[in-house]
């Protein structure tokens, strides 16, 4: 008797896997070096936002 093999699926969302190798490629620190924060900026830094952006971006993509 053959009997069918079962097969699961499981989804992979883009946004983590961008945001780990964004942080693999050390895309924050590159950027907190060249372009360091203002005086009067509070909170994240600047890398930080960058990442959110790019992930967002390419992920519509």
């Amino acid at each position: 008797m053959h009997t069918e093999p079962i097969i699961t699926n499981e989804r992979v969302d883009d946004i983590p896997v961008l945001l780990t190798q964004l942080e693999r490629m050390g895309v924050k620190e590159l950027i907190d070096k060249h372009f360091p924060k203002h005086g009067n900026w509070e909170g994240e830094s600047l890398g930080s936002i960058a990442i959110i952006w790019l992930t967002h971006i390419l992920s519509q993509a």
